[in-house]
């Protein structure tokens, strides 16, 4: 269907459509157009709808007789004719040939008058091509339902995020691209379970888990000894290292860092950290010598307090991690579920910065052992804000892990508290809905147009993703897949992923664990 007709065009700022629509409300940011020039189809984007300052306008409006002389969308002009019309900014995304339907990057303009119209699946069929480890997360925008594939293998190649302000659907989006990597064998994911979404069933919204969608090929395990369907967690505290205290206890000074770094350099051996600053008494000398402060170390003992509570830290109990790492080994993925501890911050902080220390050492002394790995890190921005990265081995993650095999994908709500440097090493965004600038800019730095995609983002409706990297053909606007137990089967799960009779036994397991009916 025509919609307008070009007439202002420029490589670089883009095109002007004069529209031909009774109303201009049937035009969207963000949907895709198709412009028809004489040797090319442009493929478009929708950057901005507008009326333009009117004169004419301005002395009607308010009038008695405005409402004779406006035209109404109802009427047979509406909002196309000569003297009231509306404009839209187009941004050439693609060019396809239209003899061979090649397609190329946008480096020259249509003619004055080339005719407009929104894209049809036809289109976009001849922009995305499946791939063999490619999966759909959802429509494009502004087309008949066509269902549009990102390429899984290429996304957990490289470090990548998914940002979105609360609420959005960051949880979904992110279950769907766990289901889709898992279904597509692209690698195996390890997920820091905060409240309990990823499991058998989801506690929060009851919808199925990735233990429901792949029995065999996902464990759980649980720091919360009520989860029956779990592994138990234990971390044996000889593991735990001054960075791990640094980044689970936030607020800590200057000099209380000094004071960890000091009491780790001269515990006794045998003695794990906590324990040792725990027990620790200053000497005279260490009090005279300035080595130590009283204070300070009586601040950071009452902090070492919080982990006698930890019934999951054990001295010489069986530690979990080299569970996990024979399950990674096999190719298993692994939800680490908080369970009551989930609302926790500091224990959350912690045990995940020693889980990813420990499979950053490994993995890089080791790389050949271990298959591609995909570390899902949430609430990034509280591991990697600028005044802590140098402590937290997610920075480390994120520069160098690209090539040994383990790969960090970033959640988060707060896109502007994560250094700098990280956020330059994705290669993949997949941004939902933000409202702050300074979150829009940060989300979107080093994007190409970046300014037509901070207008565009800044205005997505929930449940919509902006996909940016070289995982899918071109930079799309996508209304996310509903997390729906037969939509996920059909467009996620290859037909022979789950039986029938194992679905019944986690069915049943499941309803024993939540209560069910």
């Amino acid at each position: 269907m025509k919609i307008g007709e070009i007439v202002a065009a420029s490589v670089i700022d883009g095109l002007v459509a004069k529209l031909q629509l009774g109303n201009p409300e049937e035009l969207r940011i963000a949907y895709p157009v198709i412009v028809q020039g004489e040797r090319y189809d442009f493929y478009c984007l929708v950057e901005d709808v507008l009326n333009e300052a009117s004169d004419i306008a301005d002395q009607l409006a308010g009038s008695t007789i405005s409402d004779v002389v406006v035209p109404r969308p109802e009427t047979h002009e509406g909002y196309g004719g000569p003297i009231f019309y509306s404009k839209a900014k187009l941004r050439m995304i693609q060019l396809i040939d239209r003899e061979t339907k090649a397609l190329s990057e946008p480096q020259t303009i249509p003619p004055y008058f080339a005719e407009c119209r929104h894209a049809t699946k036809q289109d976009v069929e001849r922009i995305y091509e499946p791939t063999a480890k490619s999966a759909p997360l959802g429509t494009i925008t502004g087309v008949e339902p066509f269902y549009v594939h990102v390429d899984m293998e290429k996304l957990v190649e490289k470090p990548f995020a998914i940002f979105g302000r609360t609420g959005t659907g960051k949880s979904i989006l992110n279950k769907l691209v766990c289901t889709a990597i898992l279904s597509r064998d692209a690698g195996s994911v390890l997920i820091f379970d905060m409240h309990g979404e990823y499991g058998v069933y989801s506690k929060t919204d009851g919808t199925e888990g990735l233990k429901y969608y792949f029995p065999g090929k996902v464990e759980i395990f649980s720091l919360d000894e009520k989860n029956a369907e779990a592994k138990p967690f234990v971390l044996d505290p000889d593991q735990i290292t001054p960075e791990d205290l640094i980044i689970a206890f936030q607020d800590l000074t200057p000099p209380m860092i000094d004071h960890i770094y000091a009491i780790d350099r001269t515990k006794p051996r045998g003695v794990d950290l906590v324990t040792a600053i725990r027990e620790k008494q200053a000497t005279e000398a260490e009090v005279e010598g300035g080595q130590l402060h009283l204070m300070v170390l009586q601040a950071l003992q009452r902090r070492m307090g919080r982990f006698q509570r930890l019934p999951f830290i054990k001295k010489g109990g069986k530690d979990a991690f080299s569970q996990m790492l024979a399950l990674i080994k096999s190719g298993k993925s692994v939800v680490l579920d908080f369970g009551d501890y989930g609302t926790d911050q500091m224990i959350y902080l912690f045990v995940a910065n020693v889980l990813a220390r420990r499979l950053f050492e490994l993995y890089t002394e080791q790389t050949p052992d271990y298959p591609r790995l995909v570390l899902f890190l949430e609430e990034a921005h509280k591991f990697l804000d600028p005044r802590l990265v140098e402590y937290s081995i997610f920075s480390r993650l994120a520069r160098e892990t690209r090539k040994f095999n383990l790969i960090l994908a970033l959640i988060d709500q707060r896109p502007s508290r994560i250094d700098d440097e990280v956020r330059s090493q994705l290669a993949n965004r997949l941004v939902m809905s933000l409202k702050e600038p300074s979150d829009v800019e940060s989300a979107l730095a080093g994007v190409p147009d970046k300014g037509m995609w901070v207008n565009i983002v800044a205005k997505l409706p929930l449940r919509t993703v902006a996909v940016l990297g070289d995982a899918i053909r071109i930079p799309t606007v996508i209304d996310v897949l509903e997390y729906e137990d037969l939509k996920v089967r059909k467009y996620l799960l290859p037909p022979e992923t789950v039986d029938e009779g194992t679905m019944e036994a986690i069915g049943d397991r499941a309803d024993d664990l939540l209560g069910r009916g």
